[in-house]
């Protein structure tokens, strides 16, 4: 029996059969899957999908979270989750739109088996626009300027350049930093660079490797 029937956007097509193996395995029908957002905008209306499962991070061109409003507008109805290696949307693009109404996002950190990803896909073929309330992160905390800062420090950036960038003072930044540190949980230590930290901290929340790691 099928339970529910997906559309699947993501540009990792290990990822695409992995999900649709594991869906299937539960009663969860994958009937279309793409590797961009155009290929699937072009056949959206023509879809008998119940639920959208995006991936945020589609290489170049619109988001994962642009992808889900545009699939909300042709698709009323349609169920949305966003999944990701990130741990908040925001990490990603901090200046980003917020997730449409019902959206569910899941970071891939949590599917430790498919039970959550199941029962999210059930949950949202059945409320498409319930809002589900999000487990806390370790960037909750954050405000979307800070969680900017925090890129462009990950990115190596010295204060004066964050500043200019900005249009801040240097000394905003630094206070910036030093709430974001606080924010983070870690502790002064002379035997750890608050950069380093930081930088660490960001790539944690984005579930990706540091450059050269």
């Amino acid at each position: 029996m099928i339970l529910a029937t997906v559309m699947m956007i993501d540009d990792d097509l290990f990822v695409r059969t992995t999900l649709q193996a594991g869906l299937a395995h539960y009663g969860i029908q994958v009937s279309d899957s793409f590797e961009s957002a155009s290929a699937a905008i072009k056949v959206i209306s023509k879809s008998n999908a119940d639920v959208a499962i995006v991936d945020l991070d589609l290489g170049p061109g619109p988001s994962g979270i642009d992808v889900c409003h545009t699939l909300r507008t042709h698709k009323p109805n349609l169920g949305l989750i966003l999944l990701t290696s990130y741990q908040d949307p925001r990490i990603f693009d901090p200046t980003s739109l917020s997730l449409p109404k019902g959206c569910r996002f899941i970071s891939k950190s949590e599917l430790t088996d498919f039970n959550l990803l199941v029962q999210t896909v059930l949950s949202a073929r059945m409320k498409p626009f319930h809002s589900k309330a999000e487990g806390s992160s370790d960037s909750s905390t954050l405000t979307t300027t800070q969680l900017e800062v925090l890129k462009l420090v990950a990115q190596g950036l010295s204060t004066d350049e964050i500043a200019t960038i900005r249009e801040v003072s240097p000394k905003a930044i630094e206070g910036s930093i030093a709430k974001i540190y606080k924010a983070a949980g870690f502790k002064k230590s002379k035997s750890m660079n608050q950069r380093v930290q930081l930088a660490r901290f960001y790539f944690h929340l984005s579930g990706k490797k540091p450059p050269g790691a």
